[in-house]
């Protein structure tokens, strides 16, 4: 029934809120160190390989029956023994990736606001918290997405008004159509923190059939344009040398808000903006992954069933939490590391199984869409 269903309203509003946590973890630094002062330019060029990887994953959900997600798609036109190894391959890259967010977020609190405590409080509470809303309904889960979009954007637009006295625009040097190359490699990081939505295509089973194609255009179109409103702010404050030069330059802008006494305020708001994207985000992956291997050993949706029972597949959901945490603390790693991961192995794997996975995928089963099964 639909009216059982999330909203597609609400479905973005996960989707947004969740692509939140990478775009602030790898926006604006990374995009600065390859495209320099064009980076917040590099929004533009992203929408070629955003909108191919979108008329992939609409050509599945083309075929996809009631109540169905991708995992089941993929189950019944792979078959049972390719179908589960690619489900499995599916869901281990959501684990490892929701464990990499726990960890980053949790090293980036303890970096910026709490260097005299240690990262492990921070990946237990998280865990634990992601896993009890996890083992809730997906709606409960969207909803909350709702009000938190809500927050989260005010909270950057706050930031984003209260910076403009420390702005100048002339810090960007010359701009002319001969410096547009530039921003191209720029979209790099802009296309790998889009690329996350395909991840949710594994939650369509639980949401109301889209009307058309372009319901999720809006979303994207805010995500890149917040993308390229953090890159020219923190730009015209600092500069693109020195900007790219800070390991967390848009915190960093923060506190170089010289408003009143408002600092200590807005700090405050923004480790809640962190700390809300990476937990939602990581219940998603929770909750992607559940969707992965739930046809691979044949459970029933969780919706529904008691919290704390273990039948019926919740054991499951125990043991990808459990999985999270194990590969949240498998990367105890220097700060400089932990960076190098962050800002070109882990965009690169997720590109790789998102893009290319997705994309390789598609022309796989191209016999199947051709008969229409």
């Amino acid at each position: 029934m639909d009216g059982d269903r999330i909203t597609r309203k609400q479905f973005s509003a996960a989707i947004l809120v969740s692509l939140l946590s990478p775009l602030l973890r790898l926006l604006p630094q990374t995009a600065l160190g390859l495209a320099g002062r064009m980076a917040w330019l590099g929004a533009l060029p992203a929408l070629a390989p955003v909108a191919v990887l979108g008329l992939v994953l609409a050509s599945f959900r083309a075929y996809m029956r009631p109540g169905e997600g991708m995992g089941g798609l993929l189950l019944r036109w792979l078959g049972p023994a390719a179908g589960r190894m690619v489900l499995c391959l599916f869901a281990g890259w959501f684990l490892f990736y929701g464990g990499f967010i726990l960890r980053s977020g949790a090293e980036r609190l303890v970096s910026t606001i709490y260097p005299s405590s240690g990262p492990l409080l921070f990946l237990l509470v998280t865990a634990g918290m992601c896993l009890a809303v996890s083992l809730g309904t997906l709606r409960a889960a969207a909803r909350m997405a709702v009000i938190l979009r809500a927050v989260l954007l005010g909270a950057l637009a706050a930031v984003l008004v209260f910076s403009l006295p420390n702005m100048d625009a002339s810090r960007l040097g010359p701009l002319g159509w001969s410096a547009l190359p530039q921003a191209i490699p720029g979209a790099l990081p802009f296309a790998s923190v889009c690329a996350v939505a395909g991840c949710f295509s594994f939650l369509t089973g639980y949401v109301q059939p889209p009307k058309n194609r372009r319901w999720l255009l809006g979303t994207v179109l805010l995500l890149l344009g917040l993308g390229g409103a953090l890159c020219l702010a923190v730009e015209c404050v600092f500069g693109p040398a020195l900007a790219a030069t800070l390991t967390y330059p848009f915190f960093v802008m923060i506190r170089s808000i010289s408003l009143l006494d408002l600092v200590p305020r807005i700090e405050a708001v923004v480790i809640a903006v962190w700390v809300g994207t990476d937990f939602l985000l990581c219940t998603m992956l929770l909750r992607c992954a559940h969707e992965a291997l739930r046809p691979v050993f044949g459970c029933p949706p969780p919706d529904g069933q008691p919290m704390g029972a273990l039948a019926g597949g919740r054991w499951l959901q125990w043991l990808e939490a459990g999985a999270v945490l194990g590969c949240g603390l498998l990367f105890d790693l220097p700060p400089w590391e932990l960076r190098l991961w962050s800002d070109r192995y882990i965009p690169l794997m997720s590109d790789c199984v998102l893009y290319g996975g997705f994309l390789l995928l598609w022309l796989v089963t191209l016999p199947k869409r051709k008969t229409g099964r």
